[in-house]
């Protein structure tokens, strides 16, 4: 594998989501000690991701085991807020639920579809992880969204990015989740799924099997970088 100045931003993004295998890992980083341009390029690609992930505020806990001091998350937030075109057009909307079925996860979905209703018509909902529950209370929200817009008649477009393990959710033959998927595709021509390339090609190698997807599923490279350019545009985005 070449790393000259010609390394492509899909195998950057793959290096900084952590898709990349540990040879791959250390090819590239052995690379990027003789290649300013290369660290520069992996350095803005790091940062890019920072600014999806502060802009969404974690939990107490997660934020000390982070390691950040409040200055440097209070820093990252504004130049998020900045890049993003303003806290007022596109902050992100994190939301932690365990899994459906409680009163808990039942208040989550309301939570979240009341916060989106009247945000505008662009919103990106996205899973990192396939934890028991997790893509059943994504399909909540996205379906009570859908709901109360379609009342309304009001305009939507909806995207579901699934990245990490998350990205089992679309997988053929293993997510949990396939029928209500298909019947959301058919019943919403505005709703999109869209499988993060980066980990697709990662589970492929690592498993050494041909991991396909659903039908309704599309593939874009990278999940993080996706979400960025979404929150960028305006789009209301909400983390299951």
């Amino acid at each position: 594998m070449s790393h000259r100045d010609s390394t492509s931003d899909e195998l950057i993004n793959a290096f900084v989501d952590g898709e990349l295998g540990a040879e791959e890992r250390v090819e590239l980083l052995r690379a990027a000690r003789r290649s300013e341009a290369l660290r520069q390029r992996i350095c803005e690609a790091a940062y890019l991701k920072s600014l999806v992930q502060q802009a969404c505020p974690l939990p107490a806990m997660e934020r000390q085991e982070a390691g950040h001091s409040p200055e440097r998350r209070a820093f990252l937030t504004y130049a998020a807020a900045a890049v993003m075109g303003g806290v007022g057009v596109s902050a992100a909307l994190y939301r932690s639920a365990g899994p459906t079925g409680g009163a808990g996860s039942v208040e989550a979905v309301e939570e979240a579809a009341a916060t989106v209703t009247g945000r505008g018509d662009r919103v990106v909902f996205h899973i990192s992880s396939d934890a028991a529950g997790k893509a059943e209370l994504l399909l909540d929200q996205v379906a009570l969204v859908l709901a109360r817009y379609a009342e309304g008649r009001r305009p939507l477009k909806v995207e579901v990015i699934a990245n990490n393990q998350g990205l089992r959710m679309l997988q053929l033959g293993r997510s949990p989740v396939a029928g209500r998927i298909r019947r959301l595709d058919r019943a919403y021509p505005n709703l999109t799924f869209a499988a993060c390339g980066n980990t697709l090609q990662r589970l492929r190698r690592e498993s050494k099997e041909n991991i396909e997807l659903l039908p309704e599923a599309v593939i874009v490279q990278s999940g993080i970088s996706f979400v960025a350019r979404r929150q960028q545009e305006g789009w209301a985005y909400i983390k299951v």
